[in-house]
């Protein structure tokens, strides 16, 4: 596959093995335990923290240098940065951190695939 590929798939993150069921619990990241299609152990593969580690690195890259150009453009008072800039957080990490997580469960299926047992 692909990066296109994969950055398509983990856009609508589904099982890795059989790339149908869901891959995470409604209205959360968290990984079921097992795929309703196939029947693979998805639990025991999580991921844990890894994409939280991207998001830090991506909203520090991101965020900070423009909100210090919007400051030294607009100087608003403190607390339009933080509403602005807290909900621009929030606006990214909701976006990007499911398929941050999915895109990491895929790599680790694909280049550990025996791992991921089915019952």
């Amino acid at each position: 596959m692909s990066f296109l590929k994969d950055v398509a798939f983990a856009l609508k993150p589904r099982c890795p093995v059989c790339q149908r069921g869901r891959l995470f619990k409604p209205w959360s990241v968290s990984v079921v335990d097992a795929c309703s299609v196939c029947h693979a152990k998805l639990g025991q593969n999580d991921v844990g923290d890894g994409a939280s580690v991207f998001l830090i690195f991506l909203l520090g890259f991101l965020i900070v240098p423009l909100a210090w150009a919007f400051e030294l453009l607009v100087a608003p008072p403190l607390w339009v940065h933080v509403v602005l800039w807290g909900a621009v957080s929030l606006g990214v990490i909701a976006l990007v951190l499911p398929a941050t997580k999915a895109l990491l469960i895929l790599l680790e299926y694909r280049h550990r695939p025996g791992d991921w047992k089915k019952d």
